[in-house]
């Protein structure tokens, strides 16, 4: 095994491992913890099953059903397609819009997501044979590690309520949610975590506020949340901040919902396909 690390302040290619043939659990650990440290890790050139994908996954913590069921593979509760391919009916085979705006994964979750991985099966490219549907990421701890002495202790104890009617909200906004089935009422609750989180494999602190999930500051006036929420998300999305994953079939990649931030870009459309296989190691209460 090998770690190539990118030229962005995060991200890194895991070479030398062959999920097919099978993983130790000496490598997997160590893949583990190239992902606590690097924050996004891709392998490259995977030829894998869904069952394959499911077993690698479950051995780096307990596995999570997706919030939308609908999208499911058929056969696997565990995981979901991320696709504009379209059925026979004309409907939507997976998340269309999945990942087009800034957040974090299980943002409104009581326990929210640890890690998400994608495994890609088909890639849109255009007329030049360039990928397209490039995904960003930025570390979320490395933006917290940059703010001022007298910033970081001035967020220390704030917390914020945060939501996936938030995310609806923002999607819709921006013509993003084209065929998602309304929120149910358990979907919309509201849930509560700090503003500064720490990450419970390795202490590292990290801002965990996004314009996509965070409605409000807790005790904060409207205005001075509003405000908070902007310049703390607009912060750590700064284009310097940003390692740009450019899309091969074959990749297995993987992040840590708990000090990064993704944002899917959706410059591709039909007759150009993607589809990818996602599943979802789930975290535990936030601290």
């Amino acid at each position: 095994m090998r770690v190539v690390v990118s030229n962005a302040p995060l991200g890194a290619e895991i070479q030398g491992v062959d999920i097919h043939s099978g993983v130790s659990d000496t490598v997997v650990k160590a893949i583990q913890d190239a992902l606590h440290t690097y924050k996004v890790v891709v392998l490259r050139n995977q030829v894998i099953t869904p069952d394959e994908q499911i077993n690698f996954c479950a051995r780096l913590g307990k596995l999570e059903p997706h919030i939308l069921p609908q999208y499911l593979v058929p056969g696997f509760k565990d995981l979901v397609r991320i696709s504009n391919i379209l059925d026979e009916a004309g409907e939507p085979i997976g998340m269309i819009d999945a990942g087009r705006l800034w957040h974090t994964d299980g943002h409104f979750q009581e326990e929210p997501n640890m890690y998400s991985v994608l495994y890609a099966l088909e890639i849109p490219r255009d007329t030049n044979n360039n990928p397209l549907g490039n995904t960003m990421f930025v570390s979320t701890a490395l933006a917290y590690q940059l703010l001022t002495y007298e910033k970081k202790a001035k967020l220390s104890n704030l917390k914020a309520v945060n939501s996936l009617s938030a995310v609806y909200a923002l999607l819709k906004k921006n013509d993003a949610a084209q065929k998602r089935a309304p929120l149910t009422e358990e979907q919309k609750k509201e849930v509560t975590h700090p503003v500064i989180r720490t990450h419970p494999v390795t202490g590292e602190k990290s801002i965990y506020v996004s314009k996509a999930a965070t409605l409000r500051i807790v005790d904060m006036p409207e205005n001075e949340s509003d405000q908070l929420i902007d310049e703390l998300s607009n912060w750590c999305v700064r284009e310097e901040m940003i390692y740009h994953h450019r899309w091969q079939v074959g990749d297995f990649l993987m992040w840590d919902n708990c000090t990064s931030q993704h944002f899917a870009v959706g410059d591709y459309e039909l007759p150009q396909r993607r589809l990818m296989h996602r599943s979802t190691i789930g975290g535990a209460a936030s601290f």
